[in-house]
């Protein structure tokens, strides 16, 4: 067989399988195995579950000091985590080293630090 005969469509890719190494709850931003996304489930240490990659928009709860703008990257330092979940001292509005895309912002960040963004799919 040559290389890329006979490649088919898998699924959608609109979340991964992860193993989990410590506790989330459903609906979290998480890093796991790799990749940066939302939790579609509870789940422990050893559990299997979905991480949500899809490239639509959803709502995210973000530092009050972030100060995000419509128009704003908004990233998450992976060296700075508690478990799977980002502190808040990991959140950041420039890229750099150790930083992976988390959405981008269609709206300002409003007075309950709540701002609407596209989830960029694996950081891209």
């Amino acid at each position: 067989m040559a290389t890329g005969e006979n490649t088919y469509h898998d699924n959608a890719g609109r979340s991964v399988d992860v193993d989990l190494l410590y506790t989330v709850a459903a609906h979290q931003v998480a890093y796991v195995d790799g990749f940066l996304g939302i939790s579609a489930a509870d789940g422990d240490s050893g559990d299997s579950v979905a991480l949500i990659t899809d490239h639509q928009v959803y709502q995210f709860t973000v530092p009050t000091a972030l100060a995000v703008s419509k128009g704003d990257t908004v990233y998450i330092d992976t060296t700075d985590l508690t478990g799977h979940l980002p502190d808040e001292s990991g959140y950041a509005k420039a890229s750099g080293a150790n930083l992976v895309a988390l959405f981008k912002a269609i709206e300002d960040q409003d007075a309950n630090d709540c701002v609407r963004g596209i989830l960029l799919p694996e950081g891209v």
